[in-house]
């Protein structure tokens, strides 16, 4: 018993939460512009995005869309870390997003992802960081309720200059189950863009977007007008 008291106290140690340390910041984002892909013609670009950090923790809700005449890309994702406070370079995740991907064959995929990440650089120049969990999603939501598990892994990467800054999201999930009668949906997805900061709070954004999947998948390239600001919101 002794053993198990002394193992939930380390726990509590490792992942407590310290208040007085919050430095609390809010953060929204926008963005609009064009965007192009090899299966349609040209279409709208948006994307939203709203941002809570403290010194432990991170929160994260953002919306992108690509809007086609013929074809939808569409992404809502909701994502909560929280930083282990005797290794701070070590954090928990857990991620939740709702995609629509028509290009895919996708009508309406959820997916749920967690697991354990590292800070492996930390600075006001950029931040590179590794991920690796568990995940499982239906990617027909409407139709069944087969469920499929992935083992992920993740890498992201962002660097920040006077002007201008780059972002890359590599992430990985590899099919554990196999589902009969169904391709193989093992995937790898990409972003890379580019950011260049013409003043204040409005930028320019160039990039593409990819979901690398049974060899069918053409990237998609956009480039839109982007808005950020600090929130003054206590909550």
């Amino acid at each position: 018993m002794k053993r198990c008291y002394i193992i939930i106290f380390l726990i509590s140690l490792a992942i407590g939460h310290d208040s007085a340390k919050d430095n609390l910041k809010w953060k929204q984002y926008y963005r609009m512009g064009v965007v192009s892909s090899e299966n349609s013609q040209i279409g709208n670009a948006s994307y939203f995005r709203l941002k809570r950090t403290t010194k432990a923790s991170f929160k994260d809700i953002r919306m992108f869309s690509h809007l086609f005449k013929n074809n939808t890309e569409l992404k809502l994702r909701y994502k909560s870390s929280q930083r282990f406070l005797s290794i701070r370079s070590l954090y928990s995740f857990n991620t939740l997003y709702y995609q629509k991907n028509s290009i895919l064959g996708v009508n309406l995929r959820y997916h749920l992802n967690q697991g354990l990440g590292i800070i492996v650089n930390e600075s006001n120049f950029g931040n590179t960081t590794i991920e690796a969990g568990a995940a499982f999603d239906n990617s027909d939501y409407l139709n069944t309720e087969q469920k499929t598990t992935y083992a992920r892994s993740a890498i992201s990467f962002d660097r920040k200059f006077q002007y201008l800054s780059t972002k890359v999201e590599l992430d990985y999930l590899y099919q554990i189950n196999e589902i009969r009668g169904s391709a193989g949906l093992s995937r790898l997805e990409l972003l890379n863009e580019y950011e260049w900061s013409f003043s204040k709070h409005l930028g320019l954004i160039a990039g593409f977007t990819r979901t690398i999947q049974n060899n069918n998948s053409p990237p998609s390239y956009f480039i839109t007008i982007s808005y950020k600001d600090p929130l003054n919101w206590d909550i």
